[in-house]
């Protein structure tokens, strides 16, 4: 039972690595791309035009942002299908599994704002004929900043965060390829990166946050093979 258990344990963790990649990557860019591309910052700077779209379309904004929990959820369990895996000390390796559920916590809150507020901000922007009410555009774009502070900049800082506390244990594991735990500290540095410039220079952080963005499929897909190369006498 114990060994099942074990095997069980293993493939859970392989499937979290694996979902946290095909979600964070490639689904979660495809939403952004085309189902909340017109009414994000990034891609459409006037702010009637957003609140056009998101009033408009507030049923796929919010079936987007519905989505939005599987990245979140898998992200933070990435780091406990792996982090308990690796040796070094366990109170940092508990440290940086902690700090990934704080970050989803943080970013389950943006979300929720962006579900429930944003949209009857739109409607309420879009009824009053846009620039006709000042006061509604400034509290629609303090929401947008706020949403945005909380996923894009709190949540992703406490994932990087998480990210770099791994670290150490990545390199104690004698074991681990080298050139994953490299990965990860390149990943996780330009994390940081990004992160801070999205504070102070949010025009500079677009490199990093793409190049962060990039390695993180590898990282976790790297890490699921691994996982399963080191245990498949067990599988």
């Amino acid at each position: 039972m114990a060994d099942r258990a074990t095997r069980d344990d293993v493939r859970l963790d392989i499937a979290g690595l694996v979902l946290a990649g095909i979600n964070n990557t490639i689904l979660a860019l495809l939403v952004a791309l085309f189902v909340h591309g017109p009414g994000t910052v990034a891609s459409q700077p006037d702010v009637l035009e957003r609140a056009g779209f998101i009033a408009e379309n507030a049923a796929l904004w919010r079936a987007g942002w519905w989505f939005w929990f599987a990245p979140t959820l898998t992200f933070s369990w990435s780091y406990y299908a792996l982090g308990r895996h690796l040796n070094g000390s366990r109170p940092w390796r508990n440290l940086a599994i902690g700090a990934a559920l704080a970050a989803a916590a943080v970013d389950v809150v943006g979300i929720l704002i962006n579900i429930t507020v944003l949209p009857d901000l739109a409607h309420a922007l879009v009824g009053a004929n846009g620039a006709g009410d000042g006061s509604l555009v400034v509290v629609f774009q303090a929401t947008e900043k706020l949403a945005n502070s909380l996923t894009n900049v709190g949540g992703y800082g406490l994932y990087s965060l998480a990210g770099l506390l791994l670290l150490p244990a990545a390199f104690s594991t004698t074991d681990m390829w080298r050139g994953l735990a490299w990965l990860g500290a390149v990943e996780w540095t330009l994390s940081i990166v990004a992160t801070v410039l999205l504070v102070v220079a949010p025009a500079l952080a677009t490199l990093p946050l793409v190049i962060s963005f990039l390695l993180y499929g590898p990282w976790v897909w790297g890490g699921a093979i691994w996982l399963w190369r080191r245990a498949g006498h067990r599988l």
